[in-house]
């Protein structure tokens, strides 16, 4: 989007990256952030608000009035955001900026104010903008910028406020463009999570939206930043790729969710571009190539700015028409044509020239003829094939590497040894250690520095993310996505280095899915559920094959493992991370200054990354039939120890008696606080392929055809 273009960005939650994005986005002396209307949306109003005690009625007194913070972000710019080592040197960049507006909304679950009247709750006037203290209007985009465990509250907060805004009409017209909704980070099956939010809060008359909506996730979180006191955040570097799903999948919604996130990711500033994910992704992401397509035909339309196309465009029936009356041309233009001297023309789209595309048009309200409006209304066989792009949004939810590292790197600082002995441990087990302030560099461990230092982490990270994590992510892509697109594994080992090291190994997810045999126990299991079986000895199970998880599967995998603990001991945008700690009192006064400390389970290293991220690839290994004591034996490991200290129990504790049809994650008593596709109902593949059906938003479609077909002439004569 250009600068002169007007876009109001609506961020939700009172998280490190929303403090990043207000220096940012709300430096008004920066031109690429003119007509850019930003709002917060928080609980956290001594945050976000700074008591001006300047400010003074006519009378002179103090009016104790408040407004949005301004924030100073210190950013480390590094040679390389693709590498980023320590070694290397940085230049320090500052932002200082401030929200328009900031709106606080309550502890509670549902959008009420204190006011028994008819009035809009404080994020139903974020969103639309109705008494608002800035001119945005209604929102264009709303962002949450919040840990993965918050998605569903605030989903669920977000629908009701939708549904609201939607039947008192305050979302605006329904030729306008998509409201998009969306989250940096897509962990955790973030569409999952939006299906049953807007499902819960579906009042019981609605059928569709007036307004249409859009989803949409970041694979990988942008930004490493962090905040230690109110009004300044340090911002420690940026993912190298920026990856994000979108659902509905077409080419009308991704040239505008680019627009959209270009402007608030800063992209013509950092020259970094935003790459689509799922089966419609370039070949190199597992798709088909049509986001390339679609590219070329936008910077080589004829009507200008092809942006202009997507504004101009105001009415279904205007673009309808135009792609009628245009479909010949566009023919040619692919295809070629035959002059009336019967001489062969070849196809425009190949000239050096696309003037032939300019058709004049009598309407200024309709935009020329031009291929961009097949665009705009023919899909892809691949959008055609997801029309919600969920294999998109699982890609975002299985290769996201904190859900891996995070846990890892836990249970390697506080309850791992010096070596690389992974320990048994007890019930008395808290997850205790010394740490010497005097000694040691830091008041506190260093999460990755110090952490992944130790000879465990790595064994632990390369055993999860080189082995069971791609045995359930081959297994779950051959059975989900079309023959030959590999939308999942094409990302897997979230760097592109790290990929390309695994690949070159021979350990890319489809060698290990071949050579552990898994991905057969996962293709015959479902041949089974589908055609049953010709006697009762056929049945499938993973604990018969010889196979599965076993030593020497993963090529080099020692030496894999050194390397992972030294990258991440010497990632200069990791280095400055401290470990989620909690301090036992009674040793904070010791003369040695060692300190006894203990792992946090309340933070987002444990509340994120267990239940939203390796429960998901527990409770798929499960329903995909593998035997997840044999297959699945590390990340058990990781999860029981956590959920340990967590006082949880996401997972079955080992040697736990498994009650007659259960599993390890489905029985667990506490599996409804994870992600897991049992939490929503899920018990196999073929109910995972009904439930990334429903729509996103809460519209059933299939109803509404339904409707129309009891009322048509037709029936009615029946």
């Amino acid at each position: 989007m250009t600068s002169s273009s007007h876009q109001t960005t609506l961020l939700i939650g009172g998280s490190n990256g929303t403090a990043t994005l207000c220096a940012i986005l709300g430096d008004k002396s920066n031109p690429v952030n003119a007509n850019h209307t930003l709002r917060v949306a928080t609980r956290s109003a001594h945050t976000y608000l700074d008591n001006n005690s300047n400010s003074k009625d006519s009378a002179g007194a103090a009016t104790g009035a408040t407004s949005p913070r301004v924030w100073r972000c210190q950013e480390k710019k590094h040679i390389s955001d693709l590498l980023s080592a320590n070694f290397l040197p940085t230049r320090v960049v500052t932002h200082v900026g401030a929200p328009d507006s900031v709106f606080v909304y309550g502890n509670d679950n549902d959008n009420s104010t204190n006011d028994s009247g008819n009035e809009l709750s404080p994020l139903e006037r974020a969103i639309s903008g109705a008494s608002a203290p800035d001119n945005g209007g209604v929102a264009d985009v709303i962002i949450l910028a919040c840990p993965v465990s918050a998605h569903l509250a605030l989903l669920r907060r977000l629908a009701k406020a939708l549904y609201n805004l939607d039947a008192r009409g305050l979302l605006g017209s329904g030729n306008r463009s998509p409201i998009f909704i969306g989250t940096l980070y897509g962990a955790g099956g973030f569409d999952w999570m939006s299906r049953i939010a807007f499902y819960e809060a579906r009042p019981t008359n609605f059928t569709k939206w007036n307004r249409p909506l859009g989803l949409f996730a970041l694979k990988a979180f942008p930004y490493l930043c962090k905040s230690l006191q109110a009004g300044e955040v340090t911002l420690h570097g940026r993912f190298p790729q920026l990856q994000v799903a979108i659902s509905p999948s077409n080419a009308y919604c991704r040239h505008h969710v680019q627009r959209l996130l270009d402007r608030v990711l800063q992209n013509e500033t950092t020259g970094k571009k935003l790459e689509f994910l799922g089966l419609s992704s370039n070949r190199n992401l597992g798709g088909d190539g049509t986001v390339g397509e679609e590219a070329w035909a936008w910077q080589n339309s004829s009507v200008g700015d092809a942006g202009n196309v997507v504004e101009t465009v105001s009415t279904a029936r205007n673009a309808m028409v135009l792609a009628a009356q245009t479909h010949k041309q566009l023919k040619q233009a692919k295809e070629g044509s035959t002059t009336a001297a019967g001489v062969s023309a070849p196809p425009a789209i190949l000239s050096t020239t696309t003037s032939s595309f300019h058709q004049p048009t009598q309407s200024s309200s309709i935009p020329s003829s031009s291929p961009t409006l097949e665009l705009l209304l023919t899909h892809s066989l691949s959008d055609h094939a997801d029309p919600y792009s969920s294999l998109g949004f699982l890609s975002c939810t299985l290769n996201s590497t904190n859900q891996i590292l995070h846990p890892c790197i836990l249970v390697a600082l506080f309850g791992g040894k010096d070596d690389s002995d992974i320990p048994i441990f007890g019930e008395n087990d808290v997850g205790m250690i010394s740490w010497n302030t005097k000694k040691e560099r830091t008041a506190l461990p260093r999460f990755y520095a110090d952490g992944a230092a130790r000879p465990m982490a790595g064994q632990l990270i390369t055993s999860i993310a080189g082995g069971e994590m791609y045995f359930v992510i081959d297994a779950i892509e051959r059975l989900l996505s079309p023959r030959g697109y590999d939308p999942i594994t094409a990302l897997h080992g979230g760097e592109p280095i790290g990929r390309k090291v695994m690949n070159w190994l021979g350990n890319s997810p489809h060698e290990l899915g071949e050579r552990s045999g898994l991905t057969s126990v996962a293709l015959r299991r479902e041949w089974q559920d589908l055609f049953g079986k010709e006697n009762a000895n056929d049945e499938v199970d993973g604990s018969d094959i010889d196979g599965g998880s076993t030593p020497g599967l993963i090529h080099r995998e020692g030496t894999l493992a050194k390397l992972m603990g030294y990258g991440l001991t010497h990632n200069s945008r990791l280095g400055a991370v401290l470990s989620p700690c909690i301090i036992d009192e009674a040793s904070k006064n010791n003369e040695d200054g060692i300190i006894r400390i203990k792992p946090n389970p309340t933070t987002r290293f444990f509340t994120d990354d267990v239940q939203h991220g390796l429960c998901i690839y527990l409770g798929l290994a499960e329903l995909l039939g593998f035997d997840l004591e044999r297959d699945m034996k590390t990340m058990l490991y990781v999860v029981r120890r956590l959920q340990h200290w967590m006082k949880k129990e996401f997972v079955l504790p080992e040697g736990t008696k498994m009650p007659h049809g259960g599993g390890i994650v489905s029985s667990a008593k506490d599996m409804g606080e994870t992600s897991a596709p049992q939490a929503f109902g899920v018990r196999s593949v073929q109910e995972l392929r009904q439930f990334l059906r429903l729509d996103v938003f809460g519209e059933v479609l299939q109803a509404r055809a339904e409707d129309r077909l009891r009322e048509s002439g037709l029936v009615s004569r029946l």
